[in-house]
This record gives structure tokens, sequence and C-alpha cells, in this order.
């Protein structure tokens, strides 16, 4: 096989340098983007890149860190809440009621089966054995 020429090495060369410029402009205008996690894997993934163009290119690197250690994680409004979490409090707030109602028919069956075994005492019969809670 014969070496390539130096006319199709300068233009693999150019082209290199072209792709590498393109791709340090995405992650810069990533980088830029709003309402967007700023890290590693959220940067290479909104800019279209692999990670490792990220890590190969260590001052990009750099500044995603940078960037994420100082812009601290968005949190929700303090007193609003998503039709999720309201959905959520009221399945809690009926299953909260549900198991207050299940606990008072097992009082009553506990009560009704404490009755029994007393009519039971009272007429010296034995229960047999108590059952299992």
């Amino acid at each position: 096989m014969t070496p390539p020429s130096d006319k199709a090495v300068a233009a693999l060369t150019a082209h290199a340098r072209k792709r590498a410029a393109d791709a340090r402009r995405r992650i810069q205008r990533a980088l830029r983007a709003k309402n967007v996690p700023i890290n590693i894997n959220a940067v290479a993934a909104k800019a279209g890149v692999s990670r490792k163009t990220i890590y190969n290119n260590p001052d990009l690197c750099d500044a995603i860190r940078a960037y994420s250690r100082a812009v601290p994680a968005a949190e929700p409004a303090t007193g609003a809440e998503t039709s999720i979490v309201t959905a959520l409090r009221h399945q809690l707030t009926v299953k909260d009621s549900e198991i207050a109602d299940l606990k008072a028919q097992l009082r009553r069956r506990d009560d009704t089966i404490a009755r029994l075994h007393g009519v039971l005492h009272d007429q010296h019969i034995d229960p047999g054995p108590a059952p299992h809670a």
C-alpha cells in the first residue's frame, strides 16, 4: 500500500481540525443552554458529542466542572406543588383513612372475641387456643 500524498494528509488534517472546532462550538453552546443540567454527561448529550471528546479537551472539562460547582441545582419553589405531588398527597390521605377504618374494625373484632371468651369462661367451656394475631 502506498503512503498517502502530502495533499491527502493536509486535507485530512484540515478536516480533523474543522470537526474539532465544530465540536468545541457545540460544547460551548451547550454550556450556555438554559434549564439544562451542567455536567459532562448532559453537556455531551446536548452538544451531540461523546464524553471522550470533552475529556480530551481539559479546558472544556474544567469549565464544565467549575460551572457545575458555581451554579446550584434549581430547586422547586417553596409552596408550589405540582399536580403529581398533589395527587400523591391525596392518595396518601385516602390510604390513611382506609388504614384508620381497618384498625377500627380490628379493635371491634378484638372486643367481640374478648367478650365471647368471657362468656365461654363464665360457662366453664374451654375456648381452645387463642387466635393468632
